[in-house]
This record gives C-alpha cells, structure tokens and sequence, in this order.
C-alpha cells in the first residue's frame, strides 16, 4: 500500500531549473530559489566541494557547505527494474523522504530539515541541512558507556527520549522499515535529550498500525542494541514507549512478543549477510589466477575486529591476485615459521604483502589422508573454503575469530586438487596460557587480586561465548582450551574470547540439547586438565552458558551432575586412547 499524505505535500513543478536539466520536487516555495544559486557548486558540477560520506549500490551521501552552511546530499541511483519503473510511475525515494520529513515533523518528531528534493540525470537528489557536532546513536551510545555514571545517565535520558519520538511516530502511523540507532543523530550540545531521526525514504504509512507491526519495529531496535544494553535499560524504554501510546498490554507480555521478534529479526539479518558472502560487493570478491586457481577475498571488513590490521585496510581483486599468483612461493622463502605439518595439514606463519599493505598470516594448506574422501570433496565445499564462510558467518553473530582474509582452491573438473585458506594472525594467548599465567603460584607470592578478577572475567565470557555459538545452531566438534584465544587490548578495555581452528566448526538446522553438552563437555575435560582451573572456576563457566535475561534463580545442578558424568567418560576414553598408541609405538 503506497503512502498515505496530502496532496499538498506532493506539489510539484518541473520548469524551475528546467535548464539544467532539474525537475523539482518542492517541499517548500524557497526550493527552487535555492537550486538556482547552487547549480554551479552541486557534485555534478563541482566535485571537488563535497565529500563522500557513505556509498553504496543504491544511493551515496555527500557533505559540504552551501552558502556558508553545512548540507548533506543524498543521491539515489539505484539502477534496478523496479526502481526504474517506479521512477516513471512518479514515485521516487527523494520525495518519500521529502515528504515525511514535512508529516513527521509536524507531528512533533524531530527530523532533518529538508532544503529541497529533485530529479536530474535519471537520479533522485535530497538536500538536507547538517546537524552541526553530531552522531550517530550507536557511535554515541559506545561513548557514553567510557564515561562511567555520567554516561549512564545521558544514556537513560536518550533512551527516554527515543522511546516517546518511536511512540509519537507509531501513534502517527508511521512504520520506519530501518529503525537502527545508525539512523538517529544525537546533537553534541544535547547530552541525550535531543534526537533527531534520520533515513525516512524507507517508512510507510497506514491507517493505523496493529501491536504487531509496531512490535516488530522494536524488534529492529532491540536488535540493533541487544549486546550492550541490559534488561533493565530494555524494560526501562519499554515502559516509557508503552506510556507514550496508552497502551493497555502488560510490559512482560510486550517484552516476550518482541524478543521473540528479535530472533526472527536476527535470523533473516544473519541470512541476508551470509548471502553477501558469496557475491561480489564492497567486502567480497572472486579471483581467478593464471595456473588454475580460484577463490574468494576479502576486500573491506564491516567488522573492525580489536587489534587487527587488515580490518583497516581496503583491497582489490587486482592486488589478491598478484598477492597469490605464485602458490608455492607462499610456502618457501625467509621469514616463514612451520606451525603444524601434520598428515591433515600444513600451516605456517608469515608476512604477506597485499597491495601496500603487509599482513601478518597463517596459511593453511589442507591435506586429504583419506583417499576414498577425494570423491566426497567433488560434491562438497573444501574444508578452507567452508572454514572461511563460516568465520565471517561468526564476526557477523559477534563471535570474535581470526580473519579469514582469502581462499584459494584448484579443481580439475570436479577434482579438488589443493586448497588454501589465509588468515590474519591474533597475537594473543590461548585460554590455558592465560589462565596459568594469572593464576600460577610464584614462590611466596599468591596470584593478584587483579589476576584472580581476570580469571573468573575469562571464564563467564567463555561461556556466554558458547552459548552464543550454540544458540546460533553452530557447533564445533573440537571446542577446547588450545582453540580459543584471550585477546587483551594494549590499551585496557575488555578481554575478548576468540575463537580458532575452524575445521571442526559445522551449522546445524537444529543444534539439538545433546550436542550442547558434548560441546560444553570437551570445553569442561579441557579445563579439567587446566590444573590452576578449580571446581568454581568450571561451576562459573556453566552458569555464565546457561544464564539467560530474566531467568531468574538457575536450578543448575541436574546439568552440572550431567556435564561431570560425560566429563568422566570422556576422560576414561581418552586415557585408553593415550595407552593404545603407546602400546602401539612401542618397539
């Protein structure tokens, strides 16, 4: 259904600038006036006065100064079918945007103010006005979480805030199909108690919006904020939302209905960004070399991991191209360190140079040490080439893993004859490093009150860590201390848990309950032969997994008796297959 305005707010004149080739969407008298004087400073004519702040297949956004004032243009040039057609048809996302800016702010939500909408060369253009010393309310929220109570507090009044702008536009009947906080502003000046909502050219207008839509539009709010936000900041903007629209439902009954959105939400989110891994956009690209090989490379990183460089960088196909046009000579040559040469696989450490930049790698060249597997491996993806799909499928769930930077692989036919996977290198410890270093005894000295904070800190994050892969029906056969990473700022903050060695990392449609706890007893028998990791130290890591928002008191022992059987079994199993290979060894 299109959107419902006045026809007052679709006046339109196409003669204004007719001579250069504008037609005028007019939100106001003045707009035309406005783009007389601009005509020789806009980006057609003069690209060097504006600079380009975001970019995408759709639309790209530029800032400069007109007449002395700051101004944001929007330029959308989507190039598809459907957006031709609906060009012809009249309707075009610069006069959406334009149009709701006009309705919402009369109905007293804080929008841009728009200086004028037109047509010109086949391309929407949207001129807003800058607001000065601003932005965005994810980057905003991040900050204010540094400054300790006197975030928290600026924090509580945006979301106070945000939660009566989202109930106003709601009660206006306007469904916003991007609510993220990337698209609201928070002015410097305003200390949280003013927001202004940002991207309308994606809202829609009904008569009167159903709890579900509405509900489903939280969701994507939810979302956006979940993991850094705690319940008590969620209930609390419920509340003030529920209270702006008079409401009668229960906020428990709201707060279920929409975290049950978020999931779904989350899912088709996930789904969209898996996708994106197997084409060619702005992070992603093919190779093909001249000896045969093909692959996939990472061009640009969405997410910017702590303490990796290469999620800085940008790089072109051209540049991985050049970077492994000579395989062998990957693996030869000074600087290289043999990590592993083991019958499964090869991996060494190295410098890599792509473009002007020069990485520090882990190459991995897989093995086969079946031959009956070489028929498996023509009906299925390489071990590198999955590994590779399912790290950028754990950055995307927030799941802290080495950057997988290229994949490169070599059929005959259908014959996989090499693979290779790069990553960049994590410089931190294993989870048993560091649990050792903070926790082992020195003569006469007992470990630091900061080191045992430490421990338990590593602990509880490595089980929400494990609960966060499980609940995104991923499962790795090998979760063990060596596999995971303690990643620990230089300049402070908190650790990060990172995840390694991605061979044995599978999706599932439905990870069931028994492989969670085969998952969560490897990481229990790896900790078991951790010996500074005591009895509570392994109780936290299994309260931290199962503790979930508003569970309440855990009744955690039925799991606990469970998760030391299995741990025991495990333990005896691999005891008779330490002995066996002894015997066998023998001579």
């Amino acid at each position: 259904m299109p959107p419902m305005v006045d026809s007052s707010m679709q006046e339109e004149s196409h003669d204004p600038c007719a001579e250069t080739g504008i037609a005028l969407l007019l939100p106001d008298k003045g707009a035309g006036d406005l783009l007389r004087a601009w005509k020789d400073q806009l980006p057609a004519s003069a690209p060097q006065l504006w600079q380009r702040v975001k970019s995408n297949s759709s639309r790209t956004v530029y800032r400069g100064r007109l007449d002395g004032s700051g101004v944001y243009l929007k330029h959308f040039h989507s190039g598809g079918a459907k957006r031709r057609l609906l060009r012809l048809l009249g309707i075009n996302d610069a006069r959406q945007e334009a149009v709701f800016c006009r309705f919402l702010g009369e109905k007293s939500v804080p929008t841009p103010r728009v200086l004028a909408a037109w047509t010109q060369g086949g391309g929407e253009w949207l001129a807003t006005a800058e607001v000065s010393k601003a932005a965005p309310a994810d980057v905003w929220h991040l900050q204010q979480l540094d400054r300790g109570a006197e975030g928290l507090a600026a924090i509580r009044r945006a979301s106070a805030r945000l939660a009566q702008i989202v109930a106003k536009m709601h009660m206006a009947g306007v469904f916003h199909s991007d609510l993220h906080c990337g698209n609201i502003l928070v002015p410097a000046s305003g200390d949280g108690a003013e927001l202004i909502l940002m991207d309308l050219h994606r809202v829609k207008r009904r008569r009167r919006l159903s709890r579900r839509s509405r509900a489903a539009n939280l969701a994507q709010l939810m979302y956006d904020r979940y993991d850094w936000t705690t319940l008590s900041d969620r209930l609390r903007f419920l509340k003030e939302y529920l209270k702006q629209c008079g409401d009668p439902g229960s906020l428990r009954g709201w707060q279920y209905f929409i975290e049950k959105l978020v999931n779904a939400h989350a899912r088709r989110q996930y789904g969209q960004r898996d996708r994106r891994m197997i084409g060619t956009n702005r992070y992603f690209g093919s190779i093909r070399c001249d000896n045969g090989y093909t692959g996939r490379v990472v061009l640009a990183s969405k997410r910017k991991l702590a303490g990796s460089t290469a999620a800085q960088e940008v790089f072109t196909p051209d540049q991985w191209r050049a970077a492994v046009a000579d395989v062998q000579s990957l693996f030869e040559g000074e600087g290289i360190v043999v990590v592993k040469d083991s019958p499964s696989s090869l991996v060494i450490r190295r410098k890599l140079k792509v473009g002007a930049a020069e990485i520090d790698v882990y190459i991995k060249r897989s093995r086969r040490k079946k031959r009956w597997k070489a028929l498996l491996d023509c009906f299925r993806q390489s071990r590198p080439m999955k590994a590779f799909l399912l790290g950028h499928a754990l950055l995307t769930r927030r799941i802290a893993t080495a950057l997988p930077l290229a994949v490169i692989e070599r059929r005959v036919g259908p014959w996989l004859v090499d693979s290779i996977l790069i990553t960049e290198t994590v410089e931190a410890a294993t989870l048993r490093e560091s649990l050792v270093s903070w926790l082992t005894n020195k003569p006469g000295l007992q470990p630091s009150v900061h080191a045992r904070q430490a421990s338990q800190e590593v602990l509880w994050r490595l089980g929400r860590m494990v609960q966060r892969l499980h609940d995104n029906d991923l499962a790795h056969r090998d979760l063990k201390a060596q596999n995971i990473m303690v990643y620990s700022p230089p300049a402070g903050g908190p650790l990060e848990m990172v995840l390694i060695d991605l061979d044995g990392l599978s999706r599932r449609r439905k990870l069931s309950t028994r492989r969670r706890f085969q998952g969560l007893m490897r990481l229990n028998v790896s900790l078991l032969n951790c010996q500074v990791v005591n009895h509570a130290g392994r109780l936290r890591m299994l309260l931290a997994y199962l503790r979930r928002p508003a569970s309440g008191r855990i009744d955690f022992k039925p799991y606990w008796r469970m998760l030391e059987k299995w741990s025991s079994r495990k333990l005896r199993q691999q005891i008779r297959s330490r002995r066996k290979r002894q015997k066998a060894t023998r001579i």
